[in-house]
């Protein structure tokens, strides 16, 4: 007998064929084969029973007509399950006609008065009951129709039994109790439908959630698949399946290593071995793996292990296809490793060409220079200043480019120093006073009282950015006055924010002017280059310098009526004292000034030895030459000497080689103070040089004031016993 699943764990809807039919409102489950076998083999022998009680022919007939309703409503069912809609009444009437037989089969028995046939009767009607209840009916009013046949069919076997055998008040005690169980039945069996439809709203919310993940998996990544951890079979979806070029399926988990590259398989087997031995929950990996076509392709492979219902394990394994974002990364790291080769040949070609600029640029300055201290006649002298003011306008432009290329590369350094910033703006200030005064305008300095008397700042990026800003305010100011006004607000942290503005009486600017100020080799505008000169880098890189030291400089201008330029930037609280002045041996015996003093001067290059020899001649030094470092060292081991001028790119022994040899050898002049006169004037240049073992640094071109300045400093002397008149 069956009209759904007997079995109480299948009422969800799947048989044990695994195949469940959901049309036109109705749920049916058939049986397995086992099942229909039990079924038509109890119908049979039932029918048996009745012959015995009725005759042969009403065996047959009942047991014919059970057996073509339950091969049918079997039949319907299968169908249904096909998704065949015209099946569905079929089914519902087999099931009711039935469940009728088998009650007009349990009545007949229960008629015999036989104790067996009642039993028979009363346990056939018991067990429909339980098939209704449990076998997963969702239509309400099909479950009630079904339900009443045995329900009324059990009322009338307990009703009739109460009033034919017992007393009146036991009669009725009985048939009250038999009118409750069968509302208690009705109870139950709303309770089963409600739990089903329950049930089965949750299987298809659950039916409906894996769709959707399914659907996001295939269309965020490349495919998933999924692996029992007990038999180690894997599934892959049909995308991930395609392209691999396989048929899918299921597989042993061990051809997956045959899609994994070599250098990739055993980190993957590894954890995979973790997951299986339930030491790890998942990985994440970028591997690669062999497509259809034959070629590996990067992929980003994210695994979960996810335990399921019947207490088995599976790992969840989705895959996105990595090739467009490696062949991205390779692009950018070769656009990057081209970026950094270009910047390293502008570096050595702007390196090269400063080198091969200030060469040359040495000798026509430094003879200028030495001219320019002669008897020269008044017109002689103009022509000599304009030699000087041109060359110094060049050197001006090449220190630009290189300072440009070094904020480009990040390599310009900021290094901070303890200095009076009011001495330091005010020699500044004095630098500017002549051109000031050549065009009859007043350069005043104005400093707030509170000032601090010493700060730590870099005086050199410092004096860089006021020379430009007090340079640009003559250049444009024909008539009145360039003010210069300093002032520092105490930070939080105990530092300080200075500012100095710089205030002319000039052309001014108009906003459009002013919005393009700050950009590379831009000016005003066109005849600003024309009427003034420059080559527009100034402001720009005065800017990245003043932003470097946590300032800035801002603008404010009127066409015709001047402009007023701020710097600021943040400056430490002084850290030293005031510099002592020191004496070496060599000051005592220096006699307060450079006459006497024995400099060996070594450069390959002949102009520029006769132009450090024409800067030296008239403080009385006495002068070797060497025209490179084997000369110079063999000049050290056979005289005495108080310093060592010397080039760094030679022949035969360069600059770096000898200083090396001079401070490794045992002899007295291994310490004797050694300035590097050179052309490298890039970043890091200074310190790399006084790291090998140089006492100081000079760039070239050669200026004849820094020269007598680094002299006296190296040896010793104060400044004012130094300070001989140059003629300049």
């Amino acid at each position: 007998m069956t009209a759904g699943n007997s079995d109480p764990s299948k009422a969800s809807g799947e048989s044990p064929f695994g195949i469940s039919s959901q049309v036109g409102g109705e749920s049916w489950n058939y049986v397995s084969p086992a099942a229909l076998v039990f079924s038509l083999l109890s119908t049979v022998l039932t029918g048996c029973v009745f012959g015995y009680f009725f005759g042969f022919v009403a065996s047959i007939v009942w047991t014919t007509c059970a057996s073509v309703f339950l091969v049918g409503l079997i039949t319907l069912s299968m169908r249904m399950s096909r998704g065949d809609e015209s099946a569905t009444v079929p089914a519902i009437v087999c099931n009711i006609v039935l469940v009728a037989l088998w009650m007009v089969n349990a009545i007949a028995f229960w008629q015999t008065g036989h104790p067996a046939a009642m039993v028979m009767g009363a346990s056939g009607a018991w067990t429909w009951i339980l098939h209704i209840l449990l076998g997963g009916q969702r239509n309400r009013h099909v479950m009630a129709i079904t339900m009443s046949m045995p329900a009324v069919t059990l009322l009338y076997f307990l009703i009739s039994v109460s009033w034919i055998d017992y007393p009146f008040w036991i009669a009725l005690a009985s048939t009250v109790s038999a009118i409750m169980m069968i509302m208690t039945l009705g109870q139950s069996a709303k309770i089963s439908h409600e739990n089903y439809r329950r049930q089965q709203s949750a299987t298809g919310d659950a039916k409906a959630m894996r769709s959707k993940l399914e659907f996001a998996i295939e269309s965020v990544g490349d495919g998933y698949f999924e692996i029992d951890l007990q038999t180690m079979i894997y599934t892959p979806n049909p995308k991930f399946a395609r392209s691999l070029g396989s048929d899918g399926g299921e597989r042993p988990t061990a051809e997956l290593r045959e899609f994994i590259h070599p250098e990739d398989a055993d980190a993957a087997a590894a954890n995979l071995a973790m997951c299986v031995g339930d030491v790890a929950d998942g990985w994440n990996q970028d591997l690669r793996i062999k497509v259809a076509s034959g070629e590996y392709r990067w992929m980003t492979l994210r695994a979960r292990v996810l335990a399921t219902g019947d207490n088995q394990r599976r790992l969840i394994a989705t895959l996105v296809d990595l090739s467009i974002r490696k062949q991205l990364e390779a692009e950018m790291r070769e656009a990057k490793e081209a970026a950094i080769a270009s910047a390293k040949a502008k570096g050595e070609f702007l390196a090269n060409m400063s080198h091969e600029i200030r060469t040359p640029l040495n000798g026509v300055l430094g003879m200028a220079q030495a001219l320019e201290t002669g008897n020269l006649t008044v017109e002689d002298k103009e022509k000599v200043a304009v030699i000087l003011d041109c060359g110094k306008s060049l050197m001006a432009l090449l220190n630009d480019v290189l300072d440009l290329s070094k904020i480009e590369a990040g390599k310009l350094e900021i290094a901070s120093v303890d200095e009076d910033f009011v001495q330091a703006m005010s020699r500044t200030r004095k630098l500017f006073q002549a051109q000031a005064e050549e065009k009859g305008l007043d350069l005043a300095m104005l400093v707030d009282e509170a000032f601090p008397k010493r700060l730590r700042f870099d005086p050199v990026r410092v004096r860089q950015c006021v020379s430009n800003l007090l340079s640009n305010a003559i250049k444009f100011t024909a008539a009145g006055s360039v003010e210069v006004a300093m002032s520092a607000r105490t930070l939080r942290d105990g530092g300080s924010l200075v500012s100095v503005r710089i205030k002319d009486t000039g052309i001014g600017m108009s906003e459009e002017a002013v919005g393009r100020l700050f950009g590379v080799f831009e000016q005003a505008d066109s005849s600003t280059t024309r009427r003034f000169g420059g080559s527009g880098l100034g402001l720009f890189i005065s800017r990245q310098l003043a932003r470097m030291m946590g300032g800035d400089i801002v603008v404010e201008s009127r066409e015709g009526k001047g402009s007023t330029f701020t710097l600021t930037f943040v400056a430490q609280e002084s850290v030293a004292a005031a510099p002592a002045t020191t004496e070496t041996p060599q000051a005592g015996r220096a006699r307060g000034s450079l006459r006497g003093v024995k400099v060996l001067l070594t450069d390959d290059n002949a102009i520029n030895r006769q132009v450090i020899r024409l800067f030296l001649a008239p403080h009385g030094c006495e002068i070797t030459e060497a025209a490179n470092g084997r000369e110079a060292l063999d000049k050290l081991s056979s005289q005495p000497f108080d310093i060592v001028l010397l080039d760094v790119h030679m022949p035969v022994m360069d600059g770096k080689e000898a200083i090396g040899l001079i401070r490794a050898s045992s002899d007295s002049w291994s310490q004797l103070p050694v300035i590097a006169l050179t052309a490298d004037a890039m970043s890091g240049d200074r310190e790399r040089y006084l790291a090998m073992g140089m006492t100081d640094y000079v760039a070239k071109p050669v200026d004849q004031r820094e020269l007598i300045s680094k002299l006296s400093v190296s040896l010793g002397l104060s400044g004012a016993a130094a300070a001989v008149k140059t003629g300049t």
